[in-house]
Order: C-alpha cells, then sequence, then structure tokens
C-alpha cells in the first residue's frame, strides 16, 4: 500500500482528441496525444507547445499540453494552459475540475474552492465538485451543502465513482459536526464502495502479493548478501528517503525539510522503482557487482532530475521504499533513511478515513485489510533494524506536533546533518506545490489536533485492533 498516496489527480479521461481541419495539424497532433498515451510526456509537451504557439485558439491543443505539465509535475504552468484553454471554451467542465486540482497543489485553495463552488451550480456537475470541496476544505460546506452530499452519495443513479468521493467526503463533514458514530458511518460505507470495485488486483490478491515481496526481500537482504555488495563503489549522492506508511506524517517531514534553502521536496517519485525494477538482485540470474550498483545509482539520479532535482539535496517521499532499504543502503551509502513513525492506530484509522487515488492501496479500503498491511509493513522495517542496525533513524509525528521547534531542529541538523534555518520552522508558508493527502494541512501551522483521534472511533475498530495484534494499544511494545 502506498505507491501512490495522492489525494488529487488530473482528469481521469486526460487526453482529448480533436476534429482539426488541417491534416498536417491533425497528424501532428496526433503524435502528440499518442505521446501522452504512451507516457512520453516531455516529448508530448514539446510537440503540443511548438503547436499551441501556432495555433493558439485550439482548445484540444492547450488542454493537452496542460495534462502533458501536469504528468511533469510543472504545476504552474499546467494551470496556466488549463486557464488559457477555459479562455477559448469557459463552460468546459472538465478543465474546470482539473485547473481547480492544479490550483490545490500549488496551495491557491480558496480559488480552487471557488471553481468547485461555482461547478456546483450546475445539476450535471454538483454532486463531484460538492465532493470535491468537502474533501479540499470540509469545514467551509454549508449545512444546505452537507445535506445535498448525503443525497448525492445515497442515490443509486449518483455514478459509483462520485458516490465514493461522496460518502468519504461526507464523512469529513459529519467528523467536524458530531457525532462520530455518524461519521464512521460514512466512512465505511464509501470504504465498502471502493472496495468493492478493486478487480485487478482485488485486495486479496495484493495482500499475498505483498507478502510475497516482503518473504524475498527478507530472505535476500541478509546480513551476508549487504556486507558482500556494500563499499566503494555506492554512489556519492546523499538523498534523504522517506518511508513508512501512508497517512503517518511524511507529508509534514518532507515539507520541513523541503522549506530548507539546500533541499528540494520531489514528493512521491517511482524514481528508484524504475532504476531497481528488474535489476540485480530482484531477478535471478542478474550479474551483481560495483558496476550494476553504479549503473542503477545513476539512473536514478538521472530520474531525480527529471523529477524536479536541481541542485543540492532532495527528499524522495515515496513510502513503498521502504520495502528497498537495503537497496538504498548499497545504492548510496550516505543516503539519509527517514522512518515516518505515528501511532498505529492513528495511523490505519487515517487510511481508512482516505480516498486514495490511483493503484497501489487496495489494502486501504477495509479495517483488518488495513491492520494486516501495517503488520507486514513493521515485519519488514524489524528486518531492516536486524540487518542493518542503526541505518534507519525514526521519526516520531506526535514529537513532531507537540515539540515541533525541538523535534524540527534535531531532524534537520542531527537526522540529516543539515545546518538549521528558520524556514524550516516556519515550513506552513512555504509556496512549494504539495501533491498528496495532507496538502492542505501541511499548509497550516502545527496542530496536535489529530493524536489520538482513534479514541473517537474505538467502538468500531474491532476488526483493525485484533489484526494489529501487538501493536494495538494493548499490545504495542
Amino acid at each position: 500500500m502506498g505507491r501512490n498516496c495522492s489525494s488529487v489527480s488530473a482528469d481521469p479521461k486526460g487526453v482529448r482528441r480533436p476534429v482539426l481541419r488541417t491534416s498536417d495539424l491533425a497528424a501532428e497532433f496526433a503524435l502528440g496525444v499518442d505521446s501522452l498515451r504512451r507516457g512520453a510526456f516531455e516529448s508530448a509537451r514539446r510537440r503540443l507547445k511548438t503547436l499551441a504557439q501556432r495555433h493558439p485558439a485550439s482548445f484540444d491543443i492547450l488542454y493537452n499540453l496542460a495534462y502533458a505539465h501536469h504528468s511533469l509535475r510543472d504545476w504552474e504552468a499546467a494551470a496556466g494552459a488549463y486557464r488559457a484553454a477555459l479562455d477559448l471554451n469557459p463552460g468546459h467542465a472538465g478543465a474546470r475540475f482539473t485547473l481547480a486540482v492544479e490550483l490545490a497543489i500549488l496551495g491557491r485553495t480558496a480559488e480552487a474552492a471557488c471553481l468547485y463552488r461555482a461547478l456546483a451550480q450546475a445539476p450535471a456537475t454538483r454532486p463531484a465538485a460538492l465532493a470535491r470541496l468537502a474533501l479540499l476544505d470540509p469545514g467551509s460546506v454549508t449545512a444546505a451543502e452537507a445535506g445535498d452530499i448525503e443525497r448525492s452519495a445515497a442515490a443509486a443513479e449518483t455514478e459509483t465513482p462520485t458516490r465514493i468521493a461522496l460518502w468519504f467526503a461526507l464523512g469529513e463533514v459529519r467528523e467536524r459536526a458530531g457525532p462520530f458514530d455518524d461519521a464512521f458511518s460514512a466512512f465505511q460505507e464509501g470504504n465498502r464502495l471502493k472496495r468493492a470495485t478493486l478487480i485487478d488486483p482485488d485486495p486479496r490478491t495484493a495482500a499475498r502479493e505483498h507478502a510475497a515481496s516482503i518473504a524475498f526481500l527478507k530472505a535476500t537482504f541478509t546480513r551476508e548478501f549487504i556486507a558482500a555488495h556494500e563499499g566503494p563503489s555506492g554512489s556519492a549522492a546523499a538523498p534523504i528517503f522517506v518511508v513508512g506508511m501512508p497517512r503517518s506524517g511524511s507529508t509534514l517531514i518532507e515539507q520541513i525539510l523541503a522549506s530548507h534553502s539546500q533541499v528540494s521536496g520531489l514528493g512521491e517519485t517511482s524514481a528508484l522503482h524504475q532504476a531497481i525494477g528488474g535489476a540485480w538482485p530482484y531477478r535471478a540470474g542478474a550479474p551483481a557487482g560495483g558496476r550494476t550498483l553504479a549503473r542503477l545509482a545513476q539512473t536514478y539520479l538521472a530520474s531525480a532530475r527529471a523529477a524536479g532535482w536541481r541542485r543540492g539535496r532532495f527528499v524522495d517521499k515515496m513510502l513503498d521504499n521502504y520495502l528497498h532499504v537495503g537497496m538504498i543502503h548499497l545504492l548510496f551509502p550516505r543516503a539519509v533513511i527517514l522512518h515516518s513513525v505515528r501511532d498505529p492506530v492513528d495511523t490505519c484509522l487515517s487510511c481508512f478515513r482516505q480516498l486514495f487515488i490511483g493503484r497501489g492501496n487496495e489494502c486501504a479500503y477495509d479495517l483488518g485489510d488495513i491492520g494486516a498491511e501495517y503488520v507486514r509493513y513493521r515485519d519488514m522495517m524489524d528486518h531492516w533494524r536486524e540487518v542493518l542496525p542503526g541505518r534507519v533513524i525514526d521519526v516520531d509525528h506526535e514529537s513532531l506536533v507537540t515539540a515541533p521547534t525541538r523535534s524540527i531542529s534535531r531532524l534537520v541538523t542531527e537526522a540529516c546533518g543539515l545546518a538549521m534555518e528558520d524556514a524550516c520552522l516556519r515550513h506552513h508558508e512555504s509556496a512549494r506545490p504539495v501533491r498528496s493527502a495532507s496538502a492542505a494541512q501541511v499548509r497550516r501551522p502545527i496542530s496536535a489536533t489529530a493524536v489520538g483521534r482513534w479514541r473517537h472511533y474505538e467502538r468500531h475498530l474491532g476488526p483493525l485492533l485484533e489484526a494489529l495484534g501487538r501493536y494495538g494499544p494493548r499490545g504495542r511494545r
């Protein structure tokens, strides 16, 4: 779980094919669209940008150019292209929804909320717009809007993806108004509907595959294996990796560090997975040795540059990299590996309250599944502590939010070896884009209001507490 913990996404339909009059233009545009569909986003952007300069009055070119910018994490450019497209076709709902997404990533929450409210004026887009609004800023939802959210969520004719989002949104709204039992029932229904849509892979298959991956990694990365391959062949680069479970406070860690003048925050990047996916020692029979390690390290760093790293150090917040601590250690002996740790029950409940976007979170929609996932993840982390003692640094979320000044100073200086800067204490003032489920929270001053939230829901958490076992409140070490 956690391959993609993002709370916002681009227009799910993504790419538009226009009917263009000029055959040459249509052919050129078709090549750009094909590049988008193949994931060749930089090539698509170059082609579409040239076309947009030649044909600035083409909505379809601008719309797809915006999608290319978004896919390359160029959020400001994406927002500009969506605005330009909307100047040509102000009523296009898809462009208005996706512009709101870009604005939310850029921290312009009020502007995004205004767009959602405007979209909510039309009956056809009102349910989806209210769902997005409530997930973005549940405290701003009026009683009338909350009533409409509840009615649309319960209506069988509402499209299933929108119904799911509405139930999660209703849970957020009810949690602020109370009682918590009503909030839980909304989250539970949203999770039930979402889990029913998961087919490939389904939650049971995902759990088996996850368990098998952990077993393989534990059997491969033994003390002896690591000792035989670590050494001077590793890269001198010193990335900062943040690993752990979703909803454990990782976005706050990244926001603090990325506020430093010498650190870039890359968010959840698949760079490491892409670099090592089919390589030694994950593929039987592949050659082992310093050359292989050096090549993999350079491949990873090239992906980091493509994701936005320009100078200094960077934070890679792909949480699933906890599976690859051993490989990180071999590739980057100077890397800092931070383990985001939060109260296990609060962490798992927060996963249950979150509607994740994209694949990789199939075990996040049932309390028992979440608890079992948590135990597997902790088993992996326990293995790394055994074979690489002291290599991973735990960052306690509760300490960060209850004693922020002291904890932030330790994180920046002791854990990461950086000079302390006041901007790290004022991290919520940073204008950097944030694309995660916690994007709104990290733009506000630190608050401890979510610490111990699970106690409000305790009477409903039996399956979770049972699955957590020793990590639950009664058995925690």
